[in-house]
């Protein structure tokens, strides 16, 4: 009988072990794919951070390009006047 219970008692334990295994490596799993999901952020983040950096450029070499321009407004009606043409008289155009 002392065999027996013995017997038993190993069983438990190996059993018990087992379980604590598979939930350290679910634990595990679950941790290092959280890792994976961070990291992934991160560098669509960066890429995001980047298109956009490149985009202000773009911009702002546009507007360093640009004329000046006056727009007036009245309703429907817009006048853009542009001073920067060589002519004595600024070019006026309706819309």
């Amino acid at each position: 009988m002392r065999r027996a219970g013995e017997h038993r008692r190993t069983r438990v334990a190996w059993r018990l072990a087992a379980a604590t295994a598979m939930v350290l490596m679910i634990i595990a799993g679950t941790y290092a794919a959280s890792l994976r999901q961070r990291q992934h952020r991160l560098e669509t983040l960066r890429a995001e951070r980047q298109r956009i950096e490149m985009d202000l450029q773009r911009v702002k070499a546009l507007a360093d390009q640009s004329q000046p321009v006056v727009v007036l407004e009245n309703g429907d009606t817009r006048l853009i006047v542009n001073h920067q043409d060589p002519k004595p008289q600024p070019e006026l155009l309706y819309y």
